[in-house]
């Protein structure tokens, strides 16, 4: 059930309650504490993580260039996580959920079991929807080869939820990890966008997808994709794939460069 609902049906379960004393007592003699209760227990509401106001502020920006300040606040991140873990503190779950977020966005999933198991056993209470939190969460299953738990959690997503591109990335990263590259590179296309400028997630889509093309031997697309990507603003984000372990996609990237260069 969403906080909204949940808190309409509390509402509702408040309203019955004051309607039954109100026949048995009086209306004026009820209804002030009564509303007076139900303001505060709104005004908790609103403030409360487990409503998940505060934690749906972070969404997902795409993945960042790794910067000694962007390291530091991951490592403050897993500590702290450690820490409120240990103690059972209320807010470990605000902070597990900022450390995914910061490990996807470094490209350190490989280091977040601890988190992600954490996050799966809150949401078994949880009572907001969280796609984006659910989406990375996929993912990191998927790069730590839990394949099996990615796909049960991403089949539970559905409506608006499947179109965020952070769940699409997901879904197609989990499709290449099971030998599906064919499938992955069709999902990530129906997303990415023939033309116009990139958001972002979908930059980071569009790398994944010409990262697929490389390896399915269409180097030649993936070579204007990552042009089109560079010439969008994104120049650094291509310029990390030269030397990123995989030499034919380092060296459709420093192509995709050079050609760049040459429009200028």
């Amino acid at each position: 059930m969403g906080s909204w609902r949940l808190l309409a049906a509390g509402w509702g379960v408040l309203l019955g309650v004051t309607v039954v004393l109100g026949m048995v007592a009086s209306l004026p003699a009820v209804v002030p504490p009564v509303a007076a209760a139900g303001v505060v227990l709104l005004g908790a509401a609103l403030a409360c993580d487990y409503f998940g106001f505060s934690r749906r502020a972070e969404g997902w920006n795409g993945r960042t260039a790794s910067s000694a300040a962007a390291r530091a606040r991951m490592t403050a991140l897993e500590q702290r996580f450690r820490r409120e873990r240990d103690q059972g503190s209320m807010s470990t779950g605000t902070t597990a959920r900022g450390l995914l977020v910061a490990l996807a966005e470094q490209g350190q999933l490989a280091r977040a079991g601890d988190v992600v198991d954490f996050l799966h056993a809150e949401a078994l209470t949880r009572a907001h929807r969280d796609v984006v939190g659910d989406g990375l969460r996929a993912l990191a299953l998927a790069e730590l080869g839990r394949l099996p738990q990615a796909e049960r959690l991403l089949a539970s997503l559905d409506g608006r939820a499947v179109r965020e591109p952070v769940v699409v990335w997901a879904r197609a990263r989990a499709a290449e990890l099971e030998g599906r590259p064919g499938d992955a590179l069709a999902m990530l296309e129906r997303v990415v966008p023939e033309d116009g400028p990139l958001t972002a997630p979908l930059r980071d889509l569009a790398i994944e997808q010409a990262r697929l093309l490389v390896r399915l031997g269409a180097g030649e697309r993936a070579r204007v994709l990552l042009t089109r990507i560079a010439t969008g603003g994104w120049q650094r984000e291509v310029g990390a794939l030269v030397g990123n372990g995989d030499p034919r996609l380092g060296l459709v990237a420093q192509e995709a460069l050079g050609l760049v260069g040459a429009y200028r």
